[in-house]
């Protein structure tokens, strides 16, 4: 495929164009024929044993040749073969494992000559080439050949057909995906298809990718039609994305979220899976129209929600590991798979505005479960009340009129709110501030700021405590009612006499008598 305009390539009429343009991206101007004459195992070495036969023992002009024998026996790994048509007596031999099973005794079949081995009297058989006879006249483009390579160079691989026959692969022409390194390639037998012939000059250019395509596609529509929803199938895992993992099952790839990777939260596939492994999946759903297949990896193993009511009951006092922080609450796992909702209000008998101001992702804590309902897989947690209610006996811990010291945690316009335990949350209002007048609470007390206060009130029942900042002298005492003048007892007057005087000569008018008076 010379880059030249002025001496194009025979081969070059006729084939696809897209190909084209690929084979001279590769060849990068260099012609097939100029690279295989490049190729160093195109040409003989002194010492070279193999090619130095090839020129000289005139066993090889059978070699790569057809021949009918008959199954004589199989020992082992082998293959004994009795050929037809004798070559000077020999017995042929073919490996075992180039039978897709093995074959009949007394079964008639086609071989190919590969070597001969004078000094054994065997000749070396082979299966493989046999079921692909290839000659100049049977080689069509699209024929489904089979070629061991020979060589690479910068451009792709050089192959050897049966009977000869010089191939070439283009770099691109491979492999499905990408391939870096050729070398590994050299001494294998590819099958390939055959895009462009030119019989005059005999080269050929062949297609592995097409052929591992179309082995694709064939394999591809023979699983659509197999598979059916429920089925638990094996798969290689090809790929890995935020969303979930993608599994190849034999010719088509289905898809895994990662919702479905695990019962517990995973938050990248690559935590539980890496390219290349192995793994049985569930098949959850099939769009024959869109060709996508949606696989369960966790639907494969038991649902631990099952019997999670028997095992779990509401006023139990477990331990749970933190696994997510919402706005709303804390996610919790109790056991692998059973995760459990600790509301916002339940992380702390404080007033909080995110969990994050009581938990961490990670934290292992002691939590005491509110209400189960295995059915909706959904477990009510509580941590405040796995700590105990601290607002009981806080009577006795916070006297009337003792000091306390405490954190403010917020201000208000008409306060503040101080912490004096976990769980225990006092009020100082804007006018227990100061003896003076406080236009704003931030000129006195600011959050995060510890102080120190003298109780007013507590309401253990109400879960209130009330502060002050003033000193218990500047307080406004209650008014005192007046004292109430003694009562003091009149003094008894002598009865005035009727006729103005106390009494009359001294007789005592009250004790007088009817015969007095006489």
């Amino acid at each position: 495929m010379n880059s030249s305009k002025s001496t194009p390539n025979p081969l070059s009429a006729g084939i696809d164009p897209q190909l084209q343009q690929q084979i001279d991206r590769e060849l990068t101007g260099e012609d097939i024929d100029k690279l295989m004459e490049q190729d160093p195992a195109r040409s003989v070495e002194p010492g070279d044993s193999t090619l130095q036969a090839a020129s000289n023992d005139s066993s090889t002009a059978i070699r790569h040749e057809f021949r009918r024998g008959r199954i004589a026996a199989i020992r082992g790994e082998e293959v004994f073969v009795e050929l037809t048509d004798q070559i000077a007596k020999h017995q042929g031999l073919v490996p075992l494992n180039q039978f897709d099973r093995a074959p009949r005794i007394g079964s008639i079949m086609d071989f190919v000559v590969d070597q001969i081995d004078e000094d054994q009297g065997l000749v070396l058989l082979s299966r493989e080439g046999a079921v692909r006879q290839t000659t100049w006249q049977q080689l069509n483009r699209g024929t489904v050949v089979e070629a061991r390579v020979v060589s690479s160079n910068k451009g792709g691989l050089e192959l050897e057909m049966i009977g000869g026959i010089i191939a070439f692969m283009p770099l691109s022409q491979i492999d499905i995906h990408h391939v870096k390194e050729l070398e590994p390639f050299v001494g294998q037998k590819l099958v390939g298809i055959v895009q462009e012939i030119d019989r005059r000059s005999k080269k050929v250019v062949l297609s592995r990718r097409q052929h591992l395509q179309q082995k694709q596609q064939e394999a591809r529509r023979k699983l659509l039609t197999e598979l059916e929803t429920g089925q638990t199938r094996e798969g290689t895992v090809t790929s890995l994305v935020d969303f979930g993992a993608f599994v190849d099952l034999g010719g088509v790839d289905g898809l895994i979220h990662v919702s479905d990777l695990s019962y517990s939260r995973v938050e990248n596939p690559s935590e539980l899976l890496k390219v290349g492994q192995t793994l049985k999946v569930k098949v959850l759903k099939i769009d024959p129209e869109k060709q996508r297949i949606s696989l369960g990896l966790k639907q494969v193993e038991p649902d631990p929600w099952a019997g999670c009511s028997e095992r779990i009951r509401a006023g139990d006092q477990i331990m749970g590991r933190v696994t997510q922080l919402a706005a709303f609450g804390a996610f919790i796992e109790i056991e692998p798979g059973v995760e459990g909702l600790a509301p916002l209000s339940e992380l702390s008998w404080n007033r909080i505005g995110h969990p994050k101001e009581v938990v961490a992702e990670g934290q292992v804590l002691a939590i005491s479960v509110l209400a189960v309902d295995a059915s909706k897989k959904r477990i009510s947690l509580s941590l405040k009340q796995a700590e105990g209610d601290p607002w009981v006996g806080v009577e006795r811990r916070f006297e009337k009129n003792s000091l306390v010291e405490g954190k403010i945690r917020s201000t208000t316009e008409f306060g503040a709110f101080v912490q004096l335990e976990r769980g225990i949350e006092a009020l100082v209002h804007i006018s227990e501030l100061s003896d003076k007048r406080v236009a704003s609470v931030q000129e006195v007390l600011r959050v995060g700021q510890s102080h120190q206060f003298r109780v007013l009130e507590v309401d253990e029942q109400q879960r209130r405590i009330r502060l002050t900042l003033k000193p218990e002298s500047q307080r406004p005492s209650k008014p005192t009612e007046p004292a109430t003048p003694p009562v003091q007892a009149k003094a008894q007057s002598p009865p005035k006499d009727l006729c103005g005087g106390t009494g009359l000569g001294g007789i005592d008018l009250r004790n007088l008598t009817i015969d007095d008076i006489k």
